[in-house]
């Protein structure tokens, strides 16, 4: 039975929506009847009129948002090859619980078989340098030859509005005091600040890229990969970035300053409470929930379901060419 969406651009920025959600989809349904449920882009204020069809007509509300290995290129330049079809909440949505939450506050779904696959996923992330996006820049070798023999520390950027953000229970004031704790807590070392990609393509503003940062930040105005730059620092400063979970599979020590998907199980330094977070996590079994469990995945050489592992192969044979070939 078909789910019913509100919104053009969901299937303008996933036209294989259906291959995902294993369901035909209508367009702006008129009743509820026929329907299995109602999905829209997570919880953004243009999932506003899907959320409140959803309500008025009995229906469950499935929140999309792009998987956390996303495509080659942003998200305004290409459709997603993971995607999260949420019936709890969403991830980023720190005021409720999501699908994700509930499986981390469970047991049982921890089998031997899934942690060795979380383990080569990890393996691959970092060998391979794999993120939510995968067109960045290589970093240049010499990059942080210049501040050789000091600490280093990285304070995240995001875009104004970020909804992991919004609903992660911070605002402004937290990414301010994120790099003034920077500074203050590391005072030997050197404190960079990296810009999001959307700002430096122009299509967004950042919270920090106005502050006046003086002697207490050098900015990373280029789109750098965002694992390279990691494996250099020592220190990771971040508000809800998903560059914050990365650092912890490199190892990292990563400070959090609003309420993240991975705050809240042992690993980080919180600056936040989340009460509902009751259990004590492995960065692994943080990987295998996030990465393997809670988003769907499309093989992009058959154009069905397929795995991780599906997309991960895919990324790596394209990024391989696009270098042998220097296509940018």
């Amino acid at each position: 039975m078909p789910v019913g969406i509100f919104s053009k651009g969901i299937l303008k920025t996933v036209p294989y929506l259906e291959v995902f959600l294993q369901d035909s989809v209508v367009l702006n349904p008129k009743s509820p009847e026929g329907l299995t449920a109602i999905a829209g882009w997570g919880y953004k204020p243009t999932a506003k009129k899907a959320i409140k069809k959803a309500r008025e007509w009995g229906l469950p509300y499935l929140a999309l948002e792009d998987g956390f290995i996303r495509s080659i290129g942003l998200g305004f330049e290409e459709p997603p090859l993971s995607l999260i079809v949420d019936p709890v909440g969403i991830y980023y949505d720190a005021n409720k619980p999501s699908l994700l939450e509930n499986i981390l506050n469970s047991e049982g779904w921890e089998t031997n078989e899934l942690i060795d696959e979380a383990e080569k996923l990890k393996e691959l992330i970092v060998k391979y340098e794999i993120s939510k996006y995968n067109s960045s820049k290589p970093l240049p070798e010499d990059f942080f030859d210049r501040y050789r023999g000091r600490e280093r520390v990285l304070v995240v950027d995001q875009t104004e509005g970020d909804m992991s953000v919004v609903l992660g229970g911070a605002g402004k004031e937290d990414f301010v005091r994120m790099l003034e704790s920077a500074v203050e807590e590391n005072p030997r070392a050197v404190v960079f600040v990296k810009v999001h990609p959307d700002v430096i393509k122009g299509k967004k503003r950042g919270y920090l890229t106005k502050v006046k940062l003086k002697d207490r930040g050098i900015l990373i105005t280029e789109n750098y990969n965002p694992i390279q730059i990691l494996k250099n620092v020592d220190v990771v400063y971040t508000v809800s970035s998903q560059m914050g979970f990365e650092a912890l599979l490199l190892g990292k020590e990563v400070h959090c300053f609003g309420k993240p998907f991975y705050a809240g199980w042992g690993l980080t330094k919180d600056t936040k409470v989340i009460p509902r977070r009751k259990k004590r996590r492995s960065v692994i079994e943080l990987l295998a929930a996030s990465y393997i469990l809670y988003p769907k995945y499309m093989n992009p050489y058959t154009g069905s379901l397929g795995s991780v592992f599906d997309v991960v192969r895919f990324v790596i044979r394209r990024c391989e060419i696009n270098i042998k070939f220097n296509v940018k």
